[in-house]
C-alpha cells in the first residue's frame, strides 16, 4: 500500500464544513490503496470542535497533530509558570505571536512546525505523495517545502479560490497578504503534480490565478451510510423545512425569513402549518424578521443531529452566497441533501453550479435569489399541497468512496509521473 502525507489543517474535532471532505477522503482512500498519514493542527482553544466527529474517524488511521509555532513558543518563554496564570499567560502569548504572523493566512505559524514533523515523518515511516487542501493555504506551502526537502510529489486541493473574489463580506484580507498572496499561489501551484478544485467555474478561475491548467473537478458528495435506516419525515400535518449551515452576511435565510414574514403580512392561514428549524449559526435572526412564530434556530449542532434534521423535513432549505460564489459554489450540504433523498429549494441563480447539479440529478427546485414574492409563492404551495418534487436520480458518482476513488486516481498519476487527462 502507498503512503500519502495528507495536510489537513481542518479535520476531526474541529468543527468545520472543509473538515468533512478530508474526513471521508481520508477514511476511503486505504480502500483505494493508500494510507493516509494525517497531518492536522492541535486545536486552538478559540477553534471549535464537535467530540462526535472522533468517532467517523476510521479506526487505525495515523494522525499527526501539530500545534502552531506561536504556541509552541508560548510554552517554552511562559509554560513553567504555575496553574491558571501559566495558561492564561501562554494563551496571551500565544494570540499574540500568531497575530504577527498573517501571509498567507491567519494559519502562517503552522508552517515550520508542520514541516518538520512531516519530514520527521518521512524519515521515519515514509511516503509516496503528498496532498494538502485549502483553505488555509499555509498547508499548500508546506506541501511544497515538504516536497522540495523529500523529492515526493504534491497535489493541491481548492476547496475555495486562494484569490478573493472582491465581493463577498466575509473576505478581508491585510495589506502584506494582498502584496504576496498572488506571488505565493503561483509559486505552490507551479511545482505542483496535480491541482483539484471542487467546481467546474473553480477550475477555471483557479486555472487563471495560479497560471496552470489541467485542473481536476472532484466535487464534494455525501456518505450513503448515514441514510442507511433512513428515518421517515413526521407525518403530522404540518411542513417541516431544515436548514444546516452557516450565516454569514450575503448568506444566510435572508430570503426564507422574508418570504415567511410576507405571508404572514397576507393573512395566509396555511402558515400555521409551517415549522422551519434552521442549525449552525447563532440563534437570534427569526426573532429580528418577526417570523419566530414559524421557525426555531437550534445554533451550531454536532454532525449527527444535523443529519436527523435533513431526515425529519418535508423540504430541504439551500442558499448561495451573494456575489461570485451565487454562481461558482457548490456547498457541501447540497450533496447530503440529495443523500438524504428529501425536496430541495434551492435559492440559487439560473445556470449555477447548484442549478446544473440540480437539473443533472432532479430532486429539487429553483427559486431566483432577491425574489422574495416568487419564494412566498412557491412556499404557498407546498403548504397547499399543490407541489411535488420527484427524487434524486443517477447521485451515485457523488458518493464519498466515488470521490475518493477520483483522487485517488489522480495521486497514483502523481508517484507514476503520468499526465491524467483532467477529471470533469
Amino acid at each position: 500500500m502507498r503512503r500519502v502525507l495528507f495536510i489537513a489543517y481542518l479535520y476531526p474535532p474541529i468543527a468545520n464544513s472543509g473538515t468533512r471532505r478530508s474526513l471521508a477522503f481520508a477514511n476511503h482512500l486505504p480502500d483505494l490503496g493508500w494510507e493516509p498519514l494525517v497531518l492536522t493542527l492541535e486545536p486552538e482553544p478559540q477553534v471549535p470542535l464537535d467530540a462526535e466527529l472522533l468517532a467517523e474517524v476510521r479506526p487505525g488511521t495515523r494522525i499527526e497533530r501539530v500545534p502552531l509555532q506561536s504556541r509552541l513558543r508560548a510554552r517554552r518563554w511562559a509554560g513553567w509558570l504555575p496553574g491558571r496564570l501559566g495558561e492564561r499567560v501562554v494563551e496571551a502569548l500565544a494570540w499574540r505571536l500568531r497575530a504577527k504572523a498573517n501571509v498567507p493566512d491567519d494559519a502562517a505559524a503552522w508552517l515550520a512546525p508542520a514541516v518538520e514533523r512531516a519530514v520527521a515523518l518521512h524519515g521515519s515511516v515514509g511516503f509516496d505523495a503528498i496532498y494538502a487542501t485549502g483553505w488555509p493555504w499555509t498547508g499548500f506551502l508546506i506541501a511544497r517545502e515538504v516536497a522540495r526537502r523529500t523529492g515526493k510529489p504534491y497535489v493541491l486541493d481548492y476547496r475555495d479560490q486562494w484569490t478573493p473574489s472582491g465581493d463577498m463580506a466575509w473576505e478581508s484580507v491585510s495589506a502584506d497578504q494582498a502584496r504576496d498572496n498572488p506571488a505565493l499561489e503561483r509559486l505552490a501551484a507551479k511545482d505542483a503534480a496535480a491541482i483539484v478544485t471542487v467546481t467546474r467555474a473553480l477550475v477555471d478561475s483557479i486555472a487563471r490565478d495560479c497560471g496552470r491548467d489541467g485542473l481536476h473537478l472532484i466535487t464534494n458528495g455525501f456518505e450513503p451510510k448515514d441514510f442507511a435506516g433512513d428515518v421517515a419525515p413526521i407525518r403530522d400535518g404540518l411542513l417541516r423545512i431544515s436548514y444546516t449551515g452557516v450565516w454569514r452576511p450575503g448568506y444566510g435565510l435572508q430570503d426564507l425569513y422574508a418570504a415567511i414574514a410576507l405571508l404572514k403580512a397576507q393573512g395566509r392561514p396555511e402558515l400555521a402549518r409551517l415549522r422551519v428549524q434552521a442549525a449552525g449559526f447563532k440563534p437570534g435572526h427569526a426573532a429580528e424578521a418577526g417570523v419566530t412564530d414559524c421557525v426555531t434556530e437550534l445554533g451550531p449542532v454536532p454532525h449527527g443531529q444535523a443529519l436527523a434534521l435533513m431526515k425529519q423535513a418535508d423540504l430541504l432549505y439551500l442558499p448561495v452566497p451573494s456575489g461570485y460564489y451565487a454562481m461558482a459554489s457548490l456547498p457541501g450540504k447540497l450533496f447530503e441533501y440529495l443523500g438524504c433523498g428529501r425536496p430541495v429549494l434551492a435559492v440559487v441563480p439560473e445556470r449555477s453550479e447548484v442549478d446544473l447539479v440540480l437539473r443533472e440529478t432532479g430532486g429539487g427546485m429553483r427559486c431566483e435569489p432577491g425574489d422574495v414574492a416568487g419564494l412566498a409563492r412557491t412556499l404557498l404551495g407546498w403548504l397547499r399541497g399543490e407541489v411535488s418534487v420527484a427524487p434524486p436520480r443517477g447521485i451515485d458518482h457523488y458518493s464519498r468512496a466515488a470521490t475518493t476513488r477520483r483522487l485517488a486516481q489522480v495521486l497514483d498519476a502523481a508517484v507514476e509521473g503520468r499526465v491524467l487527462e483532467p477529471l470533469r
